[in-house]
């Protein structure tokens, strides 16, 4: 895509699961995306995003990795196309158990108005045991603002936490998750007709 290569870190999302990711924005028309969890993922988004005409909403609690995201954003010549938002985590009504989240009304003024279509979820963390349904929140909170057709991606799909996060979530949105850990270990729900976006 034209971007300069930077290091690819073990906790990111996995390359295979980003192209899925990508996939769907291009060949299923994704315009208006949102993803909790900035990093590389970020640059390659925002680069699809950015040559359609699209808008990305990027979540991010750690203000010192948000600002390095920035840098490569404007290396790139891309902070004209994302919305990073510094959200610290903190008490959730919609957490799981009393665990923390982003900042909820940091993530409610940036998702006001907006009628979203895809929908990737990478943070906060989640591979220790007592905080493995963290990302739960992103749905209900976003589950007013979703497009009638929209495609929601959560990555390390296979680990128990997330596995339990899916099936709330399709009995929240009434939709059915397929989990691909082969290519990247990543999750997706569809609404609506869609052209297949896998690799």
């Amino acid at each position: 895509m034209g971007l300069k290569f930077r290091p690819w870190p073990a906790s990111a999302i996995a390359p295979s699961a980003l192209q899925i990711v990508l996939n769907e924005i291009l060949i299923n028309d994704r315009r208006t995306v949102v993803e909790f969890g900035s990093g590389l993922s970020t640059l390659y988004l925002a680069k699809a995003l950015d040559g359609v005409g699209g808008r990305l909403v990027s979540v991010e609690n750690n203000a010192e990795w948000a600002a390095l995201v920035r840098t490569w954003l404007r290396e790139e010549g891309l902070e004209g196309a994302v919305e990073l938002i510094i959200a610290p985590m903190g008490p959730c009504k919609m957490g799981l158990g009393g665990l923390e989240w982003y900042d909820s009304s940091a993530v409610a003024s940036a998702i006001d108005g907006l009628e979203i279509d895809c929908v990737l979820v990478d943070g906060p963390i989640a591979y220790r045991e007592e905080v493995a349904l963290s990302r739960y929140p992103a749905l209900p909170l976003l589950k007013d603002n979703l497009a009638k057709q929209h495609a929601v991606f959560l990555d390390d799909a296979s680990r128990a936490g997330e596995q339990k996060v899916l099936e709330l979530w399709s009995d929240l949105l009434g939709i059915k998750f397929d989990c691909f850990p082969a290519l990247g270990d990543i999750a997706r729900g569809i609404t609506g007709p869609a052209f297949e976006s896998r690799p």
